[in-house]
């Protein structure tokens, strides 16, 4: 599989969060180019950047655990220069510096997204919404579909949170665009892209790689 197409497939088991967040702020970067952050820092490089040969190929691992094999080839386990980056920085239920296979809480997406833009998890430049909640008992966009629209027609990505039925599984998505009563999303465990009904992801439920389920909350750059 190309190198390019690994770096959006989530590289260990809970890493759906950490490749929502890379593909939701490089598309926020390609809107707004006065975002500059850069991964690449052969110097002296901070927590979580990497050499430009890394970035290109991947950064060797030893820590096998959550590992997604279905990616890997060649004798040494590589990992995307950026997911690493996002979870070193942002997760919040490890440490910073930490790089094995952790989820990722609301917090840790908005600051996943904030450290792709900026470098910086606290940045105060951009601000990271979090709408909806796993709790709500009645549909997202029943309260929200004016929220989803408005960022839908800036060409935005949105991490869309998807719950399994029976509440079994929560996986992080990106909603990639909304046109009439048909939605894009792109899911991080397998790269597929599914293209189904407002009905279906809002209200009835949609198959992805967790099953079927729906959509309950997001996050948005605002």
């Amino acid at each position: 599989m190309n190198r390019q197409l690994i770096g959006y497939i989530q590289n260990r088991k809970h890493w759906c969060w950490a490749a929502a967040c890379k593909m939701a702020g490089e598309q926020y970067k390609r809107l707004h180019k006065e975002y500059g952050f850069e991964l690449v820092n052969e110097i002296a490089p901070m927590c979580g950047q990497v050499t430009y040969a890394q970035y290109e190929s991947g950064v060797e691992t030893n820590d096998m655990e959550g590992i997604n094999w279905e990616i890997q080839s060649g004798d040494k386990v590589r990992i995307d220069a950026w997911q690493r980056a996002i979870v070193m920085n942002a997760n919040t239920s490890k440490y910073q510096g930490y790089s094995g296979d952790v989820a990722g809480d609301d917090e840790a997406k908005a600051r996943g997204i904030k450290y792709y833009l900026t470098g910086d998890i606290h940045s105060s430049r951009l601000e990271v919404e979090c709408i909806g909640s796993f709790y709500d008992d009645c549909s997202f966009m029943d309260k929200y579909q004016s929220k989803v629209m408005e960022s839908m027609q800036h060409n935005a990505y949105i991490i869309g949170n998807f719950v399994s039925e029976g509440k079994k599984e929560c996986h992080s998505l990106v909603i990639m665009c909304m046109e009439g009563e048909w939605v894009m999303l792109y899911d991080p465990f397998d790269g597929a892209i599914l293209y189904c009904s407002v009905e279906e992801v809002f209200y009835s439920g949609f198959q992805c790689s967790q099953g079927k389920g729906i959509i309950k909350w997001i996050q948005r750059i605002i």
